[in-house]
């Protein structure tokens, strides 16, 4: 597991286990704030240990950005710490939670084999909600797309964003909307924050940011295109998978590597969803297991 310092007082965990997915601890004063954790307590227990040396006032809020597995299995590590979510995602965990966890179990039984789901306690349902905590103020909003129940934090004092996974190396809607994406980002564009901490991969920097936001913005138009085209010209959805992600202007590198393979899986879900539309009938419901991105 990888740790480094965003800024004087947040840090960054990112896994080496999954996916570079993250987790960010904000130290305040007055006790620490997690967003996400990482999706085995192997690697969440070094955050516990880090807290026990940097955050003397102890773990105040936990917040999960959004539901999916890989950002929320590490909080039973923190069973009297209240979580912060927007309602949807408690909804979402509750009714389909405990079934994902199990599925996820079969994957990695070694690695999951004691972790209980934890349901969020203070949650969002629209709007904004505001964190002041040890002179650390957190503004936490909607930025759904990757999901439809995605959050972002803003730590105003140090311009950091937690963007959760509306930011990736490589934009994905298998579960969410690209509409709604472009939305977010947008957003995300608007309150032109220094450094933006993804859901998976790198921190991006002072200098990256605009081009960053730019660029998943256009992957995301690029996708909606050749898909909305490869339906309209009757193509075969195996034809449309051939696109190189690089052609829609991303590294084939990007995520350890990972990029083609999610850039497969959102051609195919924009595929499905426009051929369903259309009375066409080559898609098939896509799959969801309880580890994701």
């Amino acid at each position: 597991m990888l740790q480094e310092r965003v800024s004087a007082d947040i840090y960054l965990f990112t896994s080496d286990l999954y996916t570079q997915v993250t987790a960010g601890v904000i130290v305040t004063p007055a006790g620490a704030v997690l967003v996400d954790t990482l999706p085995f307590p192997i690697e969440t227990q070094a955050i516990l240990q880090f807290l026990s040396r940097r955050a003397p006032a102890g773990l105040r809020y936990i917040i999960y950005t959004h539901y999916h597995a890989d950002h929320i299995y590490g909080a039973c590590l923190f069973p009297d710490v209240p979580i912060i979510a927007h309602a949807r995602c408690r909804e979402h965990l509750l009714t389909s939670g405990e079934e994902g966890l199990e599925a996820a179990r079969v994957e990695a039984p070694d690695l999951l084999e004691n972790v209980t789901l934890r349901l969020p306690d203070i949650v969002l349902d629209q709007g904004e909600m505001i964190i002041s905590l040890g002179g650390k103020t957190l503004r936490i909003f909607e930025t759904p797309g990757h999901s439809d129940d995605g959050i972002s934090i803003y730590v105003e004092e140090d311009l950091v964003l937690f963007a959760g996974d509306a930011m990736m190396p490589i934009p994905t809607i298998v579960d969410g909307d690209p509409e709604m994406l472009k939305q977010s980002l947008r957003k995300i564009q608007a309150i032109e924050p220094e450094s933006i901490v993804q859901g998976h991969g790198e921190v991006i920097l002072r200098g990256e940011v605009k081009d960053a936001l730019r660029t998943n913005i256009a992957y995301l138009e690029t996708i909606q295109r050749i898909a909305a085209e490869a339906v309209h010209n009757e193509r075969r959805r195996a034809t449309l998978l051939k696109t190189d992600v690089e052609k829609c202007g991303v590294p084939r590198v990007a995520l350890n590597g990972e990029a083609p393979r999610l850039h497969a899986a959102n051609l195919r879900t924009l595929y499905n969803r426009l051929a369903r539309s259309t009375g066409r009938n080559e898609s098939a419901p896509s799959q969801k297991s309880g580890r994701k991105g």
